[in-house]
């Protein structure tokens, strides 16, 4: 499958906004459409940047002072969704698409055992399709010939 097929199947536009527009206006434009980024573009459309969750972490870092007052339970998700260690990667992944979340803690028996990330994710399917990957072109370079078949009948 080829990134093509993905982005015209996705049938979202792409969200973004210009270099000068506020950081206000960012944060709310990604909240309001619940995505972690935003392209920025110039006057003629073209791309010139991208604005990230971890942009906007790196700001909050530099310019803290008017953050200092707040705490984590002013901004943090209360009762996240979680997964158990047991769910198949096929569910994680169903569980975070149709939550539209990147991370996912691992809960068993009320006890927080680890995190998972999209990318965690992306990374064991990129193991597991190079590990296919070379298994069938092993099973290929090893394909008996026909002419070897019919003389050993």
């Amino acid at each position: 499958m080829k990134v093509r097929s993905i982005t015209k199947n996705k049938g979202k536009p792409v969200i973004g906004l210009g270099p000068n527009d506020s950081l206000d206006q960012a944060v709310t434009l990604m909240m309001d459409n619940r995505i972690g980024s935003l392209v920025v573009t110039n006057d003629s459309g073209a791309l010139i940047g991208i604005l990230s969750e971890r942009d906007l972490l790196r700001v909050l870092h530099e310019k803290h002072a008017m953050w200092t007052p707040l705490t984590l339970a002013d901004a943090m998700t209360a009762n996240p969704i979680v997964c158990d260690p047991d769910n198949t990667l096929e569910e994680v992944m169903t569980m975070m698409v149709e939550n539209n979340i990147r991370h996912l803690p691992v809960v068993y028996e009320g006890k927080l055992e680890g995190m998972l990330s999209i990318t965690d994710i992306v990374e064991e399917l990129l193991k597991k399709a190079q590990f296919e990957n070379k298994l069938l072109k092993n099973y290929i370079q090893n394909w008996p010939d026909s002419e070897e078949e019919s003389e050993s009948a």
